[in-house]
């Protein structure tokens, strides 16, 4: 789990509850403005022991120096917190959903997604969909999804040097990533099966799509990064395979390509 400064933790757990800073301020109390929120997540203002105390209260996740067993000095520069669970978009997704009276396979049917889909969202199996699922899942909901919740899990997902790592549903064709790059698929209880890389995803997948192994809950999710360069993407997944060892037990050799 990630650990971070006080300030930057506590808006990217804030973000995670899919709170704004004034409904955060409001549950405070007394009730503090949003510019004070605001303050104390760019660490020129630090809270009260009294109102970190409810802060850890309100978010369930505060850890300070003391208690991760590190040193700390008479600042509050260094508390923490401990972030887990789903990402932004998997609590945001929830919440609209509720509120739209909407159970997942209405969802489904409705922004034409999977409900594997919906269901790995909401859990935090998949914390970074496509652009184009959520753009389906906005559409569907009526609901836009904050620019705060697409940073964070765009600040979660990318590989510096890289790119944006993106998770994706193998077993829905609509799916299926149309771009250069590498891919990962994992088995139900999201172990690395299969590491993959080709100019055309969707291609490579549709090749897959054929044979016996290529099916839940063998294959139950996947992720991809898109990389242009083929050399570069050849690189990455041989280093990536030699890393999985036996994991990646479907193609451990370098095998079915």
């Amino acid at each position: 789990m990630p650990r971070l400064r006080f300030g930057p933790s506590l808006k990217k757990a804030r973000v995670r509850l899919g709170m704004s800073q004034a409904e955060f301020g409001d549950k405070m109390r007394p009730a503090i403005s949003h510019s004070t929120i605001s303050l104390w997540e760019n660490e020129k203002l630090y809270p009260s022991d009294d109102q970190k105390a409810q802060v850890k209260e309100l978010l369930g996740i505060f850890q300070s120096d003391a208690e991760a067993g590190e040193t700390s000095d008479a600042s509050d520069e260094h508390d923490v917190f401990e972030i887990d669970g789903p990402s932004a978009i998997g609590v945001w997704l929830n919440k609209s959903r509720l509120k739209a009276s909407l159970s997942v396979p209405d969802l489904a049917s409705k922004s034409g997604l999977s409900i594997v889909s919906i269901y790995n969202i909401e859990s935090g199996k998949s914390q970074n969909p496509q652009k184009t699922t959520i753009e389906k899942l906005e559409k569907a909901l009526g609901q836009r999804l904050s620019t705060e919740a697409k940073k964070d899990a765009k600040e979660e997902s990318t590989i510096e040097g890289v790119g944006e790592w993106y998770n994706f549903n193998p077993n829905s064709e609509v799916e299926w990533p149309d771009v250069a790059g590498i891919y990962v698929l994992y088995d139900i209880s999201e172990r690395p099966i299969y590491v993959g890389q080709g100019q055309k995803i969707s291609s490579r997948l549709k090749e897959h799509h054929q044979k016996f192994w290529f099916r839940a809950p063998i294959v139950q999710n996947g992720a991809y990064v898109g990389v242009d360069n083929k050399t570069l993407r050849e690189q990455i997944e041989k280093v990536l395979i030699k890393f999985l060892k036996s994991n990646a037990v479907l193609n451990q050799q370098n095998v079915d390509r």
